[in-house]
């Protein structure tokens, strides 16, 4: 089973890769490709490894609560980090948003938004955090290993557009490598207390849609990014999400035995 984890995460990093060199090259199909990566790796170590469709997770189980936090996540962490930056004065919005406004272009794009969330999250929380489980490694090592090579993944992408961030190299890759290590941590969590995938696939498409609309044109007039930015980078943002990672980890976890093997399990479920 090991070498099914070193396989995909082989295998999703060179996808990404061609990917995000297709993107330099004006390819813009390679966006595409990139986004749908963790998901085409999956698919093809599954067949390879011979794992089948055991694990996906497509069930709906788990306590109600895990899905409400994946629902409110986002929206409460990108609030409280625009909502702070409103309050010093680093934050200023345009003089037409609103509520509303915000609210419809996040329910208009929430649909491409939710199929690109499956192209990755039945990679990460999928495929790659259920395997680990199996091979059981314990969960905060399972979470490391799956947002380091999450934030790996994002690097051709970031190579490849060249306004992603406005911050020095130097600043933005601690600060997003700990962002994007804080929700691998919560998404990771989400998946092993439900043994589902779809907490992780309604986060990452709510904090997608919101964050993307948050920065479309004229929904700030200024705003610190550093500081107060929805993006995971933002240090507000990872104070938030770091907060809830610590929280998640303190809920008591049901005492189920160790995984029997090193084989997932079945197609619907995680151990």
């Amino acid at each position: 089973m090991v070498p099914n984890v070193v396989r995909f995460i082989g295998a999703v990093i060179g996808i990404s890769l061609i990917g995000g060199g297709a993107l330099m090259a004006g390819i813009e199909v390679g966006g595409l490709v990139f986004a749908m990566s963790p998901l085409i790796a999956a698919i093809i170590v599954r067949v390879v490894g011979g794992d089948g469709l055991r694990g996906v997770g497509l069930n709906w189980t788990g306590r109600q609560g895990w899905y409400w936090l994946a629902i409110v996540m986002f929206p409460a962490a990108m609030s409280v980090s625009v909502g702070l930056g409103l309050l010093v004065d680093a934050v200023e919005l345009g003089k037409d948003v609103s509520f509303a406004s915000v609210g419809t272009a996040t329910l208009a794009s929430l649909v491409p938004r939710i199929v690109l969330a499956v192209g990755e999250e039945f990679g990460w929380r999928g495929y790659l955090t259920p395997l680990l489980h199996a091979n059981r490694v314990p969960p905060l090592a399972n979470h490391a290993i799956v947002g380091l090579t999450w934030t790996l993944w994002h690097v051709p992408f970031i190579l490849a557009s060249p306004t992603f961030t406005i911050q020095p190299l130097w600043v933005f890759a601690p600060l997003f490598t700990s962002g994007v290590m804080a929700m691998a941590f919560i998404l990771g969590e989400t998946r092993l207390r439900t043994r589902s995938v779809w907490p992780a696939v309604y986060a990452h498409a709510i904090g997608s849609a919101l964050c993307y609309t948050l920065l479309g044109e004229g929904v700030f007039a200024r705003i610190d990014p550093l500081w107060f930015s929805p993006r995971p980078e933002g240090i507000v943002m990872i104070i938030v999400t770091g907060v809830i990672a610590i929280l998640v980890f303190r809920v008591p976890r049901p005492a189920t035995p160790p995984p029997a093997s090193d084989q997932l399990p079945p197609f619907l479920s995680i151990p």
